[in-house]
């Protein structure tokens, strides 16, 4: 094992365990304040080799969603799997083909894109027709998620209309859609969030305003749904190694064609060559300064957090996955956002070699 592997091994089990060191302290807290509130814990559907209540996976073509609609069909769920393209279909079915499934758990792939109410209608007749009444529904996991980079000032409509719509209104009618079968099993809601709604980066402020209203309809839904015997939890990781993380660096060096895209480039912001150049120069520096962190989360263990959510009898509101979403969510709540902003800008501060330079 090389250097790096071994560092990447080291930091993936200092993750886990301060992950269920946190696990051990939410589950001693919860017991103390449902003794003290009078209240009861929350119901698990504990799967066995004949039992094999469903799950609504978003987003499982690749990275987190892949993982956990995998890690759940293997430990014995029926898990629907939802994915834009059949080709994504196929390789997922033929994936958990290879896998010894001892626990008698099913994947089933759905064609859905969740920013559709038809397809999400569709997608609801068939998870409805498939498990009847012997089969209850007991999860949804909102996985699917649009990542754009670009600065504020260069955004069009089209940005934030795509970014809100698959980030946060599809979350919306997707959970509203499959509220019922939830509330009739005391499922759970698992959103999937990002440590950017708490440290937000330059280019990533759409993205950043999305995660930051998905987490808060998810602390609203939480409260509202609480006496219903269901719960709703939010997992904000720091920077996942997926496929979205690959291509961050290749987004920000290839700023100079997002300019071009008539999708995304509204000319009648009348943006100068000047402005785009100026952002160009802040994308080199951000590039510059991301190739020095290279180590990222793997999948696994986030789907480790998404596991826990949907089957301890504690559950934690927000699980914050990663070192380095840890560390900004406690730089961000200690140091507050100045002093924050202020190291930020010193770190991405464009040299005068950069600028102009082509």
């Amino acid at each position: 094992m090389s250097y790096g592997g071994l560092v990447d091994e080291v930091l993936i089990h200092l993750t886990l365990v301060i992950d269920y060191i946190t696990y051990a302290y939410n589950t001693l807290v919860s017991f103390i304040l449902i003794k003290f509130l009078n209240q009861t814990p929350l119901h698990v559907h504990t799967t066995s080799q004949s039992y094999h209540p469903a799950v609504l996976v978003t987003g499982t073509s690749s990275g987190i969603g892949r993982d956990v609609a995998l890690t759940l069909a293997k430990q014995g769920y029926t898990v629907f799997a939802t994915v834009r393209r059949e080709d994504d279909a196929e390789e997922l079915k033929n994936t958990f083909a290879e896998f010894d499934n001892v626990m008698n758990g099913s994947l089933l792939p759905l064609i859905m894109d969740v920013t559709n109410k038809d397809d999400i209608q569709k997608a609801y007749n068939s998870v409805r027709s498939t498990i009847g009444r012997e089969i209850p529904f007991v999860g949804l996991v909102n996985n699917a998620a649009f990542i754009l980079y670009v600065p504020l000032e260069i955004a069009s409509e089209s940005c934030n209309e795509d970014s809100f719509n698959t980030n946060y209104f599809s979350i919306v009618n997707l959970t509203k859609k499959f509220l019922p079968l939830l509330r009739e099993s005391r499922g759970r809601v698992v959103n999937i969030g990002s440590i950017a709604s708490w440290g937000p980066a330059p280019s990533m402020g759409i993205y950043s305003a999305t995660k930051a209203a998905l987490r808060a309809i998810t602390q609203v839904w939480r409260m509202e749904t609480r006496s219903m015997g269901m719960h709703f939890s939010l997992i904000e990781p720091g920077v996942v190694a997926t496929r979205f993380t690959e291509n961050q660096l290749k987004a920000y060096r290839n700023f100079v064609s997002f300019t071009s895209n008539s999708k995304y480039h509204d000319i009648t912001y009348n943006i100068t060559s000047n402005a785009i150049e100026s952002y160009e120069n802040l994308f080199r520096m951000i590039a510059k300064r991301s190739s020095l962190f290279t180590a990222s989360t793997p999948p696994a263990v986030v789907s480790d957090a998404i596991v826990h959510a949907l089957t301890a009898p504690y559950p934690k509101n927000t699980y914050y996955v990663g070192l380095d979403a840890r560390l900004i969510a406690v730089a961000s709540w200690f140091f507050g956002d100045r002093i924050f902003e202020a190291v930020q800008a010193k770190a991405l501060a464009v040299p005068n070699d950069m600028i102009n330079v082509m």
